[in-house]
This record gives C-alpha cells, structure tokens and sequence, in this order.
C-alpha cells in the first residue's frame, strides 16, 4: 500500500486533535499509561544504577560507559528491521506482559553482575534487556491506534511519551537517593517491581485483537519484512521524518554517553546530584504535558512542533556545554523537558497518520532501527571524540548537528493533508 492510498483510505486526518483529557477517557489507554509511568519510574533506577554500576567497576572510563550504552543500542537493528513482523502477526496486549515479567529476571541479575564486579556482566544483560524492549516498544506504539480513535492520536501519544514525566521527576531523584543510601543493587530490586507491575496493568486491560494469524512462519516473516520496509521507503513522509530525527540522534547518541562523565569530571557531581538533573528533565515534561492541554499546541501540525523541539532540544546541549554552574544545568534541563512530550508526540503522529494499522508494528521497527543505528553510531565514536575535543565542546558540536537538522526538516518535512 502506498502512502497516498493510505491517505485516501482515513488513516490521515487534518482535524484538530481531542484533549489529553479526553483520551484518559478511555479505560484501556488508562491503564496502559499507569502502567508505563510506573515502569519507567522503574527505569530511573535501572539507567542510573547501571551507569554508574559500570563507572564504579571501571574508574570512570568513557569507554566502558560507552560500551554499555552500545549494549542498549546494539539489538535494536536486528530486531528492529527482523523481529518486529512479529508485532504485526501476534497479540500485542499478550506480547507486552510477556516483555515485562522477562525484564523483571534480566533487571534482577544485574545484581549479580554488580556484586561479580563484571562490567562484561552488565553489558550482556543490558544486551538482553534491551533486545526484549526492542519488542515490547513497537508493540506498545502499535497497540495505541487500535485502542484511541483517530481524532485521539496525537494527544494519546503525547500522553503515552508523558509516562516518563512521574518517572523523570522522582525516578532519577529517589534512585540517586537510595544509590547513596542504600547502594546500587537496591535500585535493581526497584525497577524489577515496576515491570512486574507494569505486566498487570496490561493484563487489566480489555483485550485487543491479534490482526495477524497468531503464526510466524520464515516465509510469512520474509513477506511482512518486505511490505514493511517497502512502505517506509515508498512513503514520503516516513522517509523525512527518519532522515531529520536520525540526524538529531548522531548527536544525541554521544549525549547519552558523556553526560555522567561531563557531570562528574566538569562539576564534580554525585549520585544524587546527577538524579536531579534527570529530575528537572522530568519536571519540564510535566509542563509539556500540561502544554499539549492547551489550543496553542493542539492545533499546531505535527511537522510543526517536531522541528521546533529539535531546534529547542539542540540549543539546549549548546547551553549545556557552555554552562558555567550547577544551577545552570538544572535550568536549561528543565527547558528540555518541556518540548519532549510535544517533539516525541508528533514524531510518533507522523508516523501513524500515513501507516496502516496492520503495518505499524514493522514500520516502526524499520524507523527505530534506522534511528537507533545513528545513535549507535554516534555512541561509539563518543569516547574518542570527546577526548579529542573535550567534553563540553563535544556538547556544542551535537547541538549544531540538531540545529542541522532543522534547517534541512523545514525544506523536506510536512504533515500530509486528507485526501478526502
């Protein structure tokens, strides 16, 4: 199917978004969120445990903390584009409990890698976990269009990006708090319990439809891998909107790996103090999330609010690098959490207007793995190249790889138009 014909058939819309209040209507997507706000509070302690799990093992190496964010990234390009066909053939709703009650063993047996003192413990698991995630997140962006009404999209995904704004405001902060208290392994145990409880949220939920046969074989695999990659590349808008996000990642991805260092090593910071910076992220989400409320951003077209919190996301590194304090981090963070639940919201959106529902699943895997290879990418060249130019001129460098980013998204990216 190409995009035109899934225009032509409703699955774009030119109509002003419901509000998020609204969409927290509806019971399934109601516990849908809850149960993604507290699996990523969850995540909170496990990012920030493991990071500095592997920093502690290591003497702070950049590298090591680089490789054990690769071991996040890696199995997101072989699942991406062969793994999630799945998403398309099976029960999504069944799929993700079953994501999560793994998450909760993997998450458990960092403890072990902590306490062998084996960093190559840690990336092994963080390569598990992050290959059952691989499944569970195309599925959970796939199930929201089967769940919400067309009209409901962008504020369902608005939504569905703001679980991490509990998570980011007290996740981070009490997981920084209990790290210095109470050690690193108690934070595992945390973040174990929230899948757990995350799987009964989902288990609570009505039941949704399998739209495939239940059934995969290699030859049905092969096929649905085929339509999938065929449609994203066919399709315009799925193909702009990959190139400009993937750009903002080749510096986001080195970001992901420097930031504990460049707290550490430029402020002198700790456990707690790097919590708090994650949880000023997670305040400024909250008033994203707030902002999606209001008519000024409702109505703004997708394409619109992606490229502005990009360009807003990018001048935010630039700040970052040439901070001069503490205080100045925790403001300029807040600012970047703010237009993550909009950026995010209409990323997804854009996506969603133009894929047929039954392509979803593979269409997002093929866009993630495309996005998460230029992180990868960027990860893996991050250690170098910041000793090379210094960590805060590393900042800047990724925040003019953003800024890139938007100037060429305004000539090649727009929100389609119904073809009613």
């Amino acid at each position: 199917m190409s995009e035109e014909q899934a225009i032509s058939e409703g699955t774009v819309h030119a109509r002003a978004s419901s509000s998020p209040r609204q969409v927290m209507r509806n019971p399934s997507f109601r516990k849908l969120w809850v149960g993604q706000a507290i699996s990523q509070f969850g995540d909170g302690f496990y990012w920030l445990a493991i990071m500095l799990g592997v920093s502690d093992l290591t003497g702070g190496d950049i590298r090591a903390i680089g490789l054990v964010s690769m071991a996040f990234m890696l199995p997101q390009l072989p699942i991406g584009i062969f793994g999630t066909p799945l998403v398309d053939r099976v029960n999504r709703r069944r799929l993700m409990i079953v994501a999560d009650l793994l998450r909760v063993v993997t998450t458990l047996a960092c403890i072990g890698a902590y306490v062998a003192r084996s960093p190559l413990m840690f990336y092994m698991i963080a390569f598990v976990q992050s290959s059952i995630s691989g499944f569970f997140i195309p599925a959970k962006n796939a199930i929201i269009p089967q769940i919400v009404s067309r009209d409901d999209l962008l504020s369902a995904n608005a939504l569905s990006q703001t679980t991490q704004v509990a998570a980011l405001i007290f996740g981070p902060a009490l997981a920084g708090f209990t790290i210095d208290h109470w050690g690193i392994p108690l934070a595992f145990v945390v973040d174990a319990l929230t899948f757990l409880l995350s799987a009964l949220f989902i288990w609570w939920m009505a039941p949704v439809p399998t739209l495939g046969s239940g059934k995969v074989t290699l030859r049905q695999a092969w096929h649905d891998l085929s339509e999938g990659l065929t449609f994203a590349l066919r399709s315009a808008t799925v193909r702009n909107v990959t190139l400009v996000v993937s750009m903002l990642f080749l510096g986001l991805g080195a970001i992901n790996v420097l930031w504990i260092p460049f707290m550490q090593r430029v402020f002198g910071l700790g456990a707690q103090e790097i919590g708090f910076v994650d949880a000023a992220q997670g305040v400024g989400m909250l008033m994203g999330a707030l902002l999606m409320e209001s008519a000024l951003l409702r109505h703004r077209p997708p394409h619109v609010l992606l490229l502005g919190g990009i360009g807003v996301a990018s001048l935010t590194f630039i700040a970052t690098g040439l901070a001069p304090s503490y205080l100045f981090i925790l403001g300029v963070t807040l600012v970047l959490g703010v237009i993550v639940p909009p950026a995010q919201a209409a990323f997804m959106t854009l996506i969603q207007y133009v894929t047929p529902h039954q392509l979803l699943g593979r269409v997002n895997g093929a866009v993630g793995a495309v996005t998460n290879g230029t992180m990868l990418v960027s990860m893996a060249l991050a250690a170098t190249f910041a000793e090379g130019l210094g960590l805060r001129e590393s900042y800047v460098v990724c925040g003019l790889l953003g800024v890139l980013a938007v100037v060429v998204g305004l000539f090649i990216l727009r929100t389609p138009e119904t073809g009613a």
